[in-house]
């Protein structure tokens, strides 16, 4: 439920502040605002180094055998590479966005945000690698709290204010500002309750045997760095398309086309909340190669996440136009067949379930790295070719075809490796329900029997 709860509310707000930001900044000023999000989002999976998955699988091993100050060794190693990983990455973005690419994304409106959007990669990184390892010590709440919903809460709160004080029209250097104050405290209040947690009396060795090895940083980075190489190849498949239209269109174009990204957030809610789910499904069957399990579970999780969206996606095919411009204004309501064609996009997403994730859990992480680097590389330059020759449409068309042969091909290696198909299945979702609820029928008939055997 904190799950749910934390990526209802995440998704909702992202939205919600997207929405606000339109109305309070002019065209081309949101199309730079919504470039730098997507170089912050990119900064913060290059900048983890892969860290803020793998600390999940170290933290959850060293808790299940009881070395507690291994794990506290290694989270505080982990937080260290990723500060340096913050630092370089957040300076690197800086430097390159003040010479080299100066000319190339969002000219000098890009320019003079450099620094705080270089602020904000690195509070990204942060925050993404606290938030998890609260996850893999099993503090959930926490976990929930601090992957964006309290930083996304702060920002509600202060644009509600500025816009209630009359502040009607905003500059970029003044949105990215308010970003940056409410990362920043998030990040700080969520390093104290980390450094508390790991300073608490059980965190004390309790195998001894295990003191002499301790965690180090080749080892770490050998299982974090192919699984950032994959999220990388991942965000170019999935989200390189604001930076190459913001190559050969103005901040104006680009706004257009990322509002109707950022409504994609309401479809990509379900998407998160299907591998949220399944990523304890996993953990829990994969150890004991209970794979049926996995299956029967899994297209279960994957039928209710999907169905609701399906609602939502026929919603923004069908009424594009009118729900952008209630969204962000008139302005906004020509990105009505980008919208369509997204959607579609995030729909094949949810309709060949987590493939990608049952890969990554399941010791497949070089295949699933394989899968992405090749189909990303390819959507790339088909989209470079593309949205040169006929524009912003073309481009959602080829990244909804990337994602579709992705999917598929994942698809195909889940079934391949694991002999399972996690998918959505309509009349299997239905099947599956009705044999559960007769299994826990059954069940509380043999409860009564034993309670009143007992009696």
């Amino acid at each position: 439920m904190w799950i749910f709860v934390g990526r209802a509310f995440f998704a909702g707000s992202a939205l919600l502040i997207n929405i606000l930001l339109s109305r309070v900044l002019d065209t081309a000023a949101f199309g730079a605002y919504l470039m730098a999000f997507n170089i912050a989002f990119f900064g913060g999976v290059f900048g983890t180094l892969g860290l803020n998955q793998s600390i999940i699988r170290f933290m959850a091993e060293h808790r299940e055998n009881g070395t507690w100050r291994r794990a506290k060794n290694t989270a505080l190693l982990s937080l260290k590479l990723a500060s340096i990983g913050a630092a370089g990455t957040g300076l690197l973005y800086i430097f390159l966005q003040l010479t080299l690419l100066k000319g190339v994304l969002g000219s000098e409106l890009m320019a003079s945000a450099a620094l705080w959007t270089g602020l904000w990669i690195m509070l990204t990184v942060l925050q993404n690698l606290i938030a998890e390892t609260f996850r893999g010590h099993g503090d959930v709440k926490q976990a929930t709290l601090f992957s964006g919903v309290l930083s996304n809460f702060c920002m509600l709160v202060g644009l509600g204010l500025m816009m209630w004080l009359g502040r009607s029209s905003w500059s970029l250097q003044e949105a990215l500002l308010l970003v940056t104050v409410c990362m920043g405290a998030s990040c700080f209040i969520a390093g104290w309750r980390l450094l508390k947690l790991l300073q608490v009396r059980n965190w004390q060795q309790t195998n001894e045997a295990a003191m002499s090895n301790e965690p180090r940083a080749r080892q770490l980075l050998a299982v974090s760095l192919p699984m950032m190489a994959s999220n990388v190849a991942l965000f170019m498949l999935t989200s390189s398309d604001i930076w190459i239209l913001g190559v050969f269109y103005s901040e104006s174009e680009v706004a257009i086309y990322g509002a109707a990204v950022r409504l994609m957030a309401v479809l990509n809610f379900f998407v998160v909340l299907m591998n949220t789910l399944m990523t304890s499904i996993i953990s829990k069957y994969f150890g004991s190669a209970q794979f049926p399990k996995i299956q029967n579970y899994g297209r279960i999780i994957v039928g209710i996440s999907t169905l609701p969206a399906i609602v939502i996606g026929a919603v923004f095919i069908v009424m594009g136009e009118q729900v952008l411009n209630l969204a962000f204004g008139t302005t906004y309501g020509s990105g009505q067949t980008i919208l369509a064609v997204l959607s579609v996009g995030q729909l094949i997403n949810l309709f060949a379930g987590p493939s990608g994730l049952l890969l990554t859990l399941t010791g497949n992480e070089r295949t699933m790295l394989k899968i992405t680097l090749i189909t990303s590389v390819v959507t790339v330059i088909a989209a470079v070719t593309v949205v040169y020759l006929w524009g912003p449409f073309a481009l959602a068309i080829v990244m909804v075809c990337g994602l579709f042969a992705q999917n598929g091909w994942m698809w195909v290696e889940v079934r391949r490796k694991l002999g399972i198909s996690v998918h959505f299945n309509p009349v299997d979702l239905v099947r599956q329900l009705i044999r559960l609820a007769g299994r826990n029928k059954n069940l509380e008939q043999q409860v009564r029997i034993k309670g009143a055997s007992y009696k």
